[in-house]
């Protein structure tokens, strides 16, 4: 091994011995030593992707890509990672979750490079895995329901994506991405199956019916870890799919703008009545999978900046809002955000600007993300799909007002207990991003175009 092809594997390197020491660190020491270990192989990791911006891409043979998509998607779980795992609650028999977490990041870092059907495979095991024991580490019937859901659906799309790559194989005779060229008969039907594999892994309707569930019992953390780590690794993916591989149309695309919609029209629909905060949360994350979907089924020129705009902008607003679930206790509802702002004026606040983002209104960052997903429907001359765009993103508009608005009216329910400092300051950190990709937005996007090729 070159010393260029250690640099670029440096950071999955970094993120695996963080995994096995936090492990270690179990029987061994307290649970705040585990954490220790698995946020410093995080921030190692995006130390070691940062020091080689600029750099030549290194030359990993077909299973690795090292190139600024995989670089900055490296980057961003990690960084995700480390905001989920400063609101992991745990405890006893939970000292393994800090490890589990650094698995899920070294998961997605994983796929963030992917360019063969080895590495795809196993890095969305690898996730499956770990977030099936982060959903139950509790030990709660509805943590445990909800690891059960997945687990059991999870083997079924594991196998539709083995067999749609056995497929593709079949007909292509390559297990790399770039050799995926193939139009006949067998192509097309590897194609969908491997759609419906990576769309399970993107809660994408109708192989959603996890992601609330998930949302609801599992810690906030891990419906983090699910919602925007394990997410922006599939989104990755399915982008170096898009840019690399040739896969028979019309299946591709067209099958991609039908789970959009789908997920659109399914997610916004069941999120109206929602009184849970982490519920509705899990049904609208079902609709952003859609949008993002919709991007890349456009196959406009500027779809790669577009997906890793949106991704970028989604992270902070999403965290924010678990975060301050997870300090306002196990699924608040509607009735126990009422007059957070007298008592909890920074989780209010916070609450309420990423709803705001999430919901694509100005000035937050969210705005700039769905005018990137009009631009790309647009471009392509996309009615369709625009008009159930506009219509979803105005049924989110009503759902997410419900929640935003809620912390400013009543009273508060329950005496407020103090933040942890670390949660306090993940949530400043998620505000001051919320803002800044909303009012300039050219930052992030000098950034997104510096990933691209």
């Amino acid at each position: 091994m070159t010393a260029a092809q250690f640099a670029a594997l440096s950071p999955l390197i970094a993120l695996a011995i963080a995994a096995v020491a936090a492990m270690m660190l179990v029987p061994l020491a307290r649970i705040e030593a585990a954490q220790a270990a698995a946020a410093a192989g995080l921030v190692a990791a995006v130390t070691l992707v940062l020091l080689r911006i600029g750099a030549p891409s290194a030359p990993l043979g077909a299973l690795f890509t090292d190139d600024g998509i995989a670089r900055f998607g490296v980057a961003y779980v990690c960084l995700a990672s480390l905001g989920a795992l400063i609101f992991l609650r745990t405890g006893h028999p939970a000292k393994e979750a800090p490890s589990l977490l650094v698995l899920v990041a070294l998961g997605a870092a994983t796929l963030a490079g992917a360019g063969h059907a080895a590495t795809l495979f196993l890095g969305i095991e690898i996730i499956s895995l770990s977030l099936i024991a982060l959903f139950a580490y509790r030990l709660t019937r509805q943590g445990l329901e909800a690891a059960y859901k997945f687990l059991v659906m999870s083997g079924l799309a594991s196998a539709a994506l083995l067999l749609g790559t056995a497929l593709i194989y079949a007909e292509t005779g390559a297990l790399d991405f770039t050799g995926w060229t193939g139009h006949g008969a067998l192509a097309a039907l590897g194609t969908a199956l491997l759609l419906a594999g990576l769309a399970f892994k993107f809660s994408l309707a109708p192989f959603h019916m996890w992601t609330p569930d998930a949302f609801e019992a599992a810690p906030a953390s891990a419906a983090a870890l699910a919602g925007v780590v394990s997410k922006a690794a599939v989104a990755l993916v399915l982008l170096r799919l898009f840019l690399t591989a040739h896969l028979p149309e019309p299946v591709w695309s067209s099958g991609l703008a039908a789970l959009g919609v789908a997920s659109v029209v399914v997610g916004n629909l069941l999120a109206l009545r929602q009184p849970q905060l982490p519920r509705m949360l899990g049904y609208s994350t079902i609709a952003h999978s859609g949008y993002i979907a919709l991007i890349l089924a456009s196959g406009a020129p500027r779809v790669a900046e577009a997906v890793l705009f949106y991704l970028a902008v989604y992270a902070p607003a999403m965290l924010g809002v678990l975060c301050v679930s997870a300090a306002l206790g196990r699924a608040p509802t509607l009735y126990d955000l009422h007059g957070l702002i007298k008592r909890r004026p920074l989780e209010a606040i916070a609450l309420s600007l990423s709803l705001l983002s999430l919901a694509g209104l100005p000035a937050a960052g969210g705005f700039i993300g769905k005018l990137y997903l009009l631009h790309v429907l647009v471009d392509r001359g996309l009615w369709t799909l625009l008009a159930i765009t506009v219509a979803g993103a105005s049924l989110g508009f009503y759902y997410y007002a419900r929640f935003f608005t809620a912390p400013f009216f009543g009273h508060l329910h329950e005496e407020a207990e103090p933040l942890p400092r670390l949660d306090q300051g993940l949530i400043a950190v998620c505000v001051v991003l919320i803002i800044l990709f909303g009012v300039a937005p050219a930052v992030l996007i000098d950034v997104v175009r510096l990933a691209l090729p």
